[in-house]
C-alpha cells in the first residue's frame, strides 16, 4: 500500500514538471508583433482578442498569463523595430512595462464615405489613402459605415493596421451596444439594415430633433412599397459630397439611385453618428412620407402628396420674395454707387 501511494506521489510529481516544462516552452516561443499596438482598458480576455484582432499570434489561453494591468485608460505601445520578434513571455510582460506612446485626436466625420475618411486621416498621418482602405476591407464587415463618427486618439506615428483595428473595434463595440439594445443581439448581417437607414438620415440632417421624422417617413416609404426618391441615397462613394442633379438622378444606374429602384440601396453610405443610429432603430410614430428643405435648412413633413406641393409652393414663394428683396438692395446700392461718382 505505501509502495503504491510513493509511485502516486512520483507520477504527481512527474506530471507537474512535465506541465511545468510545456508551459515554459510555451512561454519561451519566439512572436513576431506589429510595432504599433493598441491596449483597451478592458479585462484580459478582451485584451487577448484585440491583440489577435491587430494581428499578434495569441491564443486565447494567454489571457492567463497577463499580469494586472491597471489600466485606467486605453493605451498605445510601441516596440524597436529590432524588438518586434520576441518570446510570448516577453511580450506579455511589455503590455505592462512599456510605456504610453503618445497620441493626438483625429476626427471622423458624420456623412462620410470611405473614401472621404481615407482622405482625411491620409492627410493628417501621411499614409496612403489605399492602404487604409485595404485594412479597413479585412477588418470590417461593413462596405462603408463601418467606423462610427467621432473622435479617435491616434499615436503621431501610426500604422494603417493599427489605426484601423482600433477604429473597427471601438465601433463595433458600440454596434453591438445598440443593437442589443433594440434587437437583443448583434450580427452585422441583421445590423447592416439600421445602418443603412442610419446613413441615409446623417446625410439628409444633422438636427437630431429631425432624424427620428426622417427615420419615419424612410419606414413608411418602405411599408407601402413607395420608392425612397431621396438624394441622399446617390451621395455614396465617390459621390458623397457631390450635389445631386437631374442628370445623375436619369443616368445613375446603380441600385443606390432611389427614384429608379425601389427599397434601400445595397450598402450603407458613410459613417454615421450613435444618434442617427437611434433613430433608425426608433422613427418617430407619425404618418409622414414626404419631406422638404425650407429656407433655413429645416425640413417641412407632409402626410399626402396634396400638403407636400403646398409646403413646395410656399418655400418657392419665400425663395421669390427673397430674391426680389436682395434684387432691390442691389439697385440701391448701384445708385448711390453713382451719385457718389457725381
Amino acid at each position: 500500500m505505501a509502495v503504491k501511494k510513493g509511485w502516486i506521489g512520483v507520477i504527481l510529481l512527474l506530471d507537474i514538471a512535465l506541465a511545468a516544462l510545456i508551459i515554459n516552452s510555451y512561454l519561451d516561443q519566439k512572436i513576431k508583433t506589429p510595432s504599433l499596438l493598441y491596449i483597451p482598458n478592458k479585462s484580459n480576455t478582451q485584451i487577448v482578442k484585440s491583440l489577435i484582432r491587430q494581428g499578434v499570434p495569441l491564443l486565447p489561453i494567454d489571457s492567463y498569463w497577463i499580469e494586472d494591468l491597471n489600466l485606467t485608460q486605453d493605451k498605445w505601445i510601441r516596440f524597436d523595430k529590432n524588438s518586434t520578434i520576441i518570446s510570448r513571455r516577453k511580450f506579455l510582460e511589455a503590455l505592462k512595462t512599456f510605456p504610453k506612446e503618445k497620441t493626438r485626436r483625429l476626427v471622423v466625420y458624420s456623412g462620410d464615405s470611405l473614401i472621404d475618411f481615407a482622405k482625411t486621416i491620409s492627410k493628417n498621418t501621411k499614409i496612403p489613402a489605399q492602404k487604409l482602405i485595404y485594412e479597413y476591407y479585412q477588418l470590417s464587415p461593413y462596405k462603408d459605415g463601418g467606423i462610427l463618427a467621432g473622435f479617435y486618439k491616434i499615436p503621431y506615428k501610426a500604422t494603417p493596421r493599427a489605426i484601423i483595428s482600433y477604429m473597427t473595434e471601438y465601433t463595433e463595440e458600440k454596434f453591438k451596444k445598440i443593437s442589443e439594445e433594440f434587437l437583443k443581439e448583434y450580427s452585422p448581417e441583421k445590423f447592416k439594415k439600421y445602418l443603412i437607414i442610419a446613413s441615409i438620415i446623417q446625410k439628409e440632417t444633422w438636427r437630431n430633433e429631425e432624424k427620428p421624422l426622417i427615420s419615419a417617413v424612410i419606414y413608411n416609404r418602405l411599408k407601402k412599397n413607395i420608392k425612397l426618391q431621396l438624394d441622399a441615397t446617390l451621395n455614396y462613394g465617390k459621390y458623397s459630397h457631390k450635389r445631386v442633379t437631374p442628370w445623375r438622378i436619369r443616368h445613375d444606374k446603380t441600385h443606390f439611385n432611389t427614384y429608379k429602384y425601389k427599397g434601400l440601396p445595397p450598402e450603407p453610405l458613410g459613417s454615421v453618428s450613435i444618434s442617427a443610429l437611434r433613430a433608425a432603430f426608433k422613427p418617430a410614430k407619425v404618418d409622414y412620407i414626404y419631406f422638404v428643405r425650407d429656407i433655413f435648412g429645416k425640413h417641412i413633413f407632409a402626410s399626402s402628396y396634396a400638403d407636400h406641393l403646398a409646403n413646395i409652393t410656399r418655400i418657392k414663394v419665400m425663395r421669390a420674395k427673397i430674391r426680389k428683396f436682395k434684387n432691390f438692395l442691389k439697385s440701391k446700392s448701384k445708385k448711390r454707387k453713382k451719385r457718389g461718382k457725381k
